[in-house]
Order: structure tokens, then C-alpha cells, then sequence
């Protein structure tokens, strides 16, 4: 959690922080190594690494929020309807399970070349290829929920199902939905380093630590520094957060199991 909060901080006050504005070029200063006045080194074009990996950081994070926004908005209503009408649930599943064929990576790549490379495309092509995982959680969710005891006495009041899903089992199921969209920011990273790696993802002059990663790769023998700490950014946040929801995810099966 601490370094999750970290590296949160460390994108939203990037501006504040960072040394050098991350697309200042310096040709006299072209891949200098880690010294004080660049604690990251430099790149081919003599930008500061700490300033670009701050705002590549910042980048992640962003588009790591917005697609798993994507994936909730539309992966909670279907995986609703399917667990609480069993006349969708054959539906649903099977169009969940129709993008769950489709590895998480290909298919965001996929996409991506399909709409063209920008941060909207990268954003909407990890959104959708995580839209699957939602709906099968979601459903699960909510197949369990309405088989308890305060369902059935809601519904025995009287209660609509509309009420049923807003009062009841959306509220109920918030908790493993918090957990999922943990464990689910690690993979969304990943996935835009991947797509802009592959030049599928961020353009330039927007820092990205996956196009970060692509640009060290001619310069790795001679300033291994630029690949480094690009790449250790993107290992210990994913790390992190990986900790973070198997550890959410331990508490509230403690919990569960409490009561």
C-alpha cells in the first residue's frame, strides 16, 4: 500500500517534482549515466530520465483508472443481468466468454492496430479486453448473493428487482469488485507498456514507460540506465499492486469466513 500511495503521489505531482520538464532536450548532455544532476541519467536526446519516467509513471496510473473504469461500467450491468435473469445469463456468459478466447495482450493489441495508436486507443483496448473478467466476477457475485437469506425476505417484502440489485446485491458486492479492480491495474500497465512498446500505445513527445522501453533498445550497451529504470518503475508498481489485492483479497475472505 505504501508504495502504491508512493507512486501515486509521485504521477499526480510530477509536475512539482520533476527536475526538468520531460520533453527538454540537451544534445550536449546525450546519455550522460546517473549523476546528481540527473539521478536517472539521460537519453539519446539528453532528457532527463527521473522527469520521464515521473510523467510515464503518471501515464500508467491514467490509463490504468480509466480503462478499468471502462471495464467496470460495462462489465457490472451485464454481469448483473446475467446472474440475477437466468434468460440472459446463457447470453452473457457466452459473450463473455467469446472475448475470454482471446489472450488479454493479443487481444488489446489487436484493437489497438485496428483504431490506430494514441492514449484513447490504448485506454479503450485494455478497457474492453478486461470487460470479460468483470462479467464473469460480477455474475459470480450475484448468483451467490441472491440465493441468501436477506434477498429472500427482501423479495418477500416485496422488493423489485431493480431494488433487489441497487439495495442488495450491487451494495454487497462492492468489496470483490474493489478487489478485482486491483488486481486488475497491474495487468492495465503492463498492457499499455506493451502497446506502446509496440508503437500501438502513446506517441511521441508523450512520456510512456513502454515507449521509453523502446527507444533504450538502441542504446542498451553503451546506457543500460535508459532501459533500467524504466523498467524497474513498471516492475515495482505492478509488484506492488499484485501484493496489494492478494492482500485485499486475503482480508475479506478472512472476513467472510468470520462471519
Amino acid at each position: 500500500l505504501v508504495v502504491v500511495v508512493v507512486a501515486v503521489l509521485a504521477a499526480l505531482l510530477a509536475n512539482l517534482i520533476a527536475p526538468y520538464p520531460p520533453d527538454q532536450t540537451n544534445f550536449s548532455a546525450a546519455l550522460q549515466p546517473p549523476s546528481p544532476a540527473h539521478w536517472f541519467g539521460t537519453d539519446e536526446l539528453g532528457r532527463d530520465q527521473l522527469s520521464r519516467v515521473l510523467f510515464g509513471l503518471r501515464v500508467s496510473l491514467l490509463v490504468a483508472v480509466l480503462s478499468i473504469a471502462i471495464s467496470l461500467a460495462v462489465g457490472v450491468p451485464l454481469g448483473l443481468a446475467a446472474g440475477f435473469y437466468r434468460g440472459l445469463d446463457r447470453v452473457v456468459s457466452r459473450f463473455a466468454d467469446t472475448l475470454l478466447a482471446f489472450p488479454f495482450l493479443v487481444f488489446a493489441v489487436g484493437l489497438a492496430a485496428i483504431l490506430g495508436p494514441s492514449l484513447l486507443t490504448a485506454t479503450t483496448a485494455i478497457g474492453v479486453a478486461g470487460i470479460p473478467a468483470v462479467v464473469r466476477v460480477t455474475r459470480s457475485e450475484t448468483l451467490r448473493l441472491r440465493g441468501l437469506d436477506f434477498v429472500a425476505g427482501a423479495v418477500a417484502d416485496g422488493a423489485s428487482d431493480f431494488v433487489l440489485l441497487r439495495r442488495h446485491i450491487l451494495p454487497n458486492s462492492v468489496n470483490t469488485l474493489i478487489v478485482l479492480a486491483t488486481v486488475a491495474a497491474p495487468a492495465a500497465i503492463i498492457g499499455e507498456a506493451v502497446l506502446s512498446f509496440l508503437g500501438l500505445g502513446i506517441q511521441p513527445p508523450t512520456p510512456s514507460l513502454g515507449l521509453m522501453l523502446s527507444d533504450g533498445r538502441d542504446t542498451l550497451v553503451q546506457a543500460p540506465w535508459a532501459e533500467v529504470f524504466p523498467g524497474l518503475a513498471i516492475a515495482i508498481t505492478v509488484l506492488a499492486f499484485n501484493v496489494l489485492g492478494d492482500g485485499l483479497r486475503r482480508n475479506i475472505t478472512r472476513s467472510g469466513q468470520d462471519r
